[in-house]
Protein backbone atom coordinates (compact mmCIF):
# COMPACT_ATOMS: atom_id res chain seq x y z
CA UNK A 1 0.00 0.00 0.00
CA UNK A 2 1.62 3.36 -1.30
CA UNK A 3 -0.02 6.08 -0.07
CA UNK A 4 0.47 8.60 -3.15
CA UNK A 5 -0.15 12.38 -1.63
CA UNK A 6 -0.78 13.91 1.49
CA UNK A 7 -4.37 14.52 1.81
CA UNK A 8 -3.62 18.12 2.94
CA UNK A 9 -0.42 20.30 2.35
CA UNK A 10 -0.09 23.50 4.80
CA UNK A 11 2.88 25.41 3.38
CA UNK A 12 2.70 28.11 6.45
CA UNK A 13 1.82 26.05 9.63
CA UNK A 14 2.12 28.63 11.97
CA UNK A 15 2.95 27.17 15.14
CA UNK A 16 5.65 27.78 18.14
CA UNK A 17 5.64 24.42 19.71
CA UNK A 18 5.56 20.78 18.93
CA UNK A 19 2.01 20.12 20.61
CA UNK A 20 0.49 23.21 18.34
CA UNK A 21 1.78 22.03 15.08
CA UNK A 22 0.52 18.31 15.36
CA UNK A 23 -3.02 19.82 16.63
CA UNK A 24 -2.66 22.06 13.75
CA UNK A 25 -2.15 19.46 10.92
CA UNK A 26 -4.36 17.28 13.30
CA UNK A 27 -7.78 19.86 12.21
CA UNK A 28 -6.36 19.04 8.82
CA UNK A 29 -7.34 15.30 8.62
CA UNK A 30 -10.04 16.50 10.85
CA UNK A 31 -11.19 18.48 7.94
CA UNK A 32 -10.28 16.48 5.27
CA UNK A 33 -12.81 13.79 6.72
CA UNK A 34 -10.03 10.95 7.63
CA UNK A 35 -10.69 10.66 10.95
CA UNK A 36 -14.12 9.97 13.14
CA UNK A 37 -12.78 11.67 16.35
CA UNK A 38 -10.64 14.63 16.79
CA UNK A 39 -9.67 14.56 20.15
CA UNK A 40 -8.58 10.76 20.58
CA UNK A 41 -6.53 10.90 17.96
CA UNK A 42 -5.02 14.03 18.87
CA UNK A 43 -4.51 12.49 22.18
CA UNK A 44 -2.79 8.91 20.65
CA UNK A 45 -0.11 11.29 18.53
CA UNK A 46 0.87 13.04 21.63
CA UNK A 47 1.09 10.00 24.25
CA UNK A 48 3.34 7.88 21.06
CA UNK A 49 5.66 11.38 20.60
CA UNK A 50 6.24 10.78 24.77
CA UNK A 51 7.24 7.55 24.49
CA UNK A 52 10.17 8.67 21.66
CA UNK A 53 10.53 11.80 19.69
CA UNK A 54 9.40 11.29 16.08
CA UNK A 55 11.79 13.46 15.03
CA UNK A 56 13.92 11.98 12.34
CA UNK A 57 16.97 14.27 11.67
CA UNK A 58 17.47 16.38 8.25
CA UNK A 59 14.48 18.94 9.74
CA UNK A 60 11.99 16.39 9.50
CA UNK A 61 9.42 15.04 11.87
CA UNK A 62 7.30 11.82 11.55
CA UNK A 63 4.76 12.08 14.20
CA UNK A 64 2.28 9.36 13.80
CA UNK A 65 -0.49 6.69 15.81
CA UNK A 66 -2.48 3.94 15.30
CA UNK A 67 -6.33 4.67 16.33
CA UNK A 68 -9.45 3.45 16.19
CA UNK A 69 -10.21 6.97 15.29
CA UNK A 70 -8.99 7.26 12.10
CA UNK A 71 -11.09 6.20 8.82
CA UNK A 72 -8.60 5.77 6.27
CA UNK A 73 -4.33 5.98 6.63
CA UNK A 74 -3.50 8.92 5.22
CA UNK A 75 -0.81 11.91 6.06
CA UNK A 76 -0.89 15.49 5.65
CA UNK A 77 2.50 17.81 5.01
CA UNK A 78 3.07 20.69 6.98
CA UNK A 79 6.15 23.15 6.42
CA UNK A 80 6.98 25.81 9.24
CA UNK A 81 9.57 28.11 10.55
CA UNK A 82 12.89 26.16 12.15
CA UNK A 83 11.33 25.26 15.32
CA UNK A 84 12.19 23.41 18.50
CA UNK A 85 10.92 19.78 18.40
CA UNK A 86 12.68 18.27 21.09
CA UNK A 87 15.59 19.94 23.15
CA UNK A 88 17.72 17.34 22.23
CA UNK A 89 17.05 17.76 18.47
CA UNK A 90 17.68 19.85 15.60
CA UNK A 91 15.58 22.72 14.64
CA UNK A 92 11.93 21.04 12.46
CA UNK A 93 11.12 22.62 9.74
CA UNK A 94 8.95 19.77 7.89
CA UNK A 95 6.25 17.39 9.52
CA UNK A 96 4.58 14.78 8.16
CA UNK A 97 1.55 13.34 10.44
CA UNK A 98 0.33 9.91 9.76
CA UNK A 99 -2.73 8.69 10.54
CA UNK A 100 -2.84 5.02 10.82
CA UNK A 101 -5.99 3.15 11.34
CA UNK A 102 -6.40 0.56 13.72
CA UNK A 103 -6.77 -3.66 13.03
CA UNK A 104 -7.58 -6.76 14.50
CA UNK A 105 -4.80 -8.20 16.49
CA UNK A 106 -2.88 -10.87 13.31
CA UNK A 107 -4.20 -8.67 10.38
CA UNK A 108 -1.55 -6.57 8.49
CA UNK A 109 -0.87 -3.21 9.30
CA UNK A 110 0.29 -1.07 7.06
CA UNK A 111 1.82 1.09 9.33
CA UNK A 112 4.86 0.20 9.03
CA UNK A 113 5.07 0.45 5.17
CA UNK A 114 3.54 4.16 5.06
CA UNK A 115 6.10 5.08 7.42
CA UNK A 116 9.01 3.78 5.22
CA UNK A 117 7.46 4.77 2.07
CA UNK A 118 7.48 8.49 3.33
CA UNK A 119 10.55 8.48 5.09
CA UNK A 120 12.26 6.96 1.85
CA UNK A 121 10.73 10.12 0.20
CA UNK A 122 11.49 12.26 3.40
CA UNK A 123 15.54 11.38 3.47
CA UNK A 124 16.08 12.51 -0.35
CA UNK A 125 18.22 15.30 -0.29
CA UNK A 126 17.02 17.07 -3.45
CA UNK A 127 13.00 16.69 -2.34
CA UNK A 128 13.91 18.41 1.20
CA UNK A 129 15.26 21.30 -1.53
CA UNK A 130 12.03 21.04 -2.82
CA UNK A 131 9.82 21.21 -0.20
CA UNK A 132 12.05 24.16 1.59
CA UNK A 133 11.64 26.34 -2.28
CA UNK A 134 8.21 25.22 -2.79
CA UNK A 135 5.71 28.20 -3.67
CA UNK A 136 2.72 26.14 -4.72
CA UNK A 137 1.04 22.85 -2.78
CA UNK A 138 1.37 21.38 -6.05
CA UNK A 139 5.08 21.54 -5.72
CA UNK A 140 5.08 19.40 -2.66
CA UNK A 141 2.33 16.70 -3.79
CA UNK A 142 4.66 16.11 -6.92
CA UNK A 143 6.94 15.12 -5.22
CA UNK A 144 4.95 12.25 -3.02
CA UNK A 145 4.22 10.73 -6.52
Amino acid sequence: MKIVKPSYVDLNLNSTSKKEAISLLVDHLWNEGKLSQKDPYLEAVLQREELLSTYCGYAIAIPHAESAAVNEASFVFGRTSAMVWDEEDELVEFIVLLAIPSVEEGKENKHIEIMSNVATIALEEDVRKKWASATTIEEIINTFN
